[in-house]
């Protein structure tokens, strides 16, 4: 059994190792965001994909393996929990709290890596009301308000134009 839980710790490992890639990528699509780079951020999108992929992979080769050795996780077909799947290693408590630990790091990046994704999602939307102001503008938009040199809101009687010629 001890074999059991060292392959178990192993693929928790592995997956915390994808979860950190994971952080440094989030971290690195917020400077593109910031920058607008769209096609570093195309190139991002396809890394996580890949990333999740291959946490999905880690994910099933863990639930292969309890099966394979006749151990029942207690939990839905569509559910994974790793608290679950510690509690249900069948192990001493020593071997049981490396692989706790293991978990704990997890939960830790998971939590980094969510506040990453929230703030990465900020500022996207903040990028995107420029543009979207900036077309408005451009467009004549009647729902957008228009201001003047002064950073007063223009009434309604006057034209919204980007441009306009005296003569």
């Amino acid at each position: 059994m001890e074999k059991f839980a060292c392959e178990i710790e192993n693929m928790l490992q592995e997956k915390l190792l994808i979860y950190k890639e994971l952080k440094k990528i989030v971290e690195q699509e917020k400077n593109y965001i910031v920058d607008m780079n769209v096609d570093s951020l195309w190139e991002m999108a396809g890394q996580k994909k890949q990333l999740a992929s291959e946490i999905v992979q880690i994910r099933g080769r863990i639930i292969s393996l309890f099966q394979e050795n006749k151990i029942d996780l207690n939990m839905a077909e569509n559910a994974f929990s790793l608290s679950q799947i510690v509690n249900c290693l069948p192990v001493p408590a020593n071997i049981k709290s490396d692989v706790k630990n293991i978990k704990v790091k997890l939960e830790i990046v998971k939590e980094e890596l969510t506040g990453l994704v929230s703030e990465n999602k900020r500022y996207t939307n903040e990028y995107l009301s420029v543009i979207h102001g900036i077309f408005a503008t451009i467009t004549g938009d009647e729902k957008k308000e228009a201001y003047n040199n002064a950073g007063k809101v223009l009434t309604e009687g006057f034209r919204k134009t980007l441009l306009r010629v005296e003569v």
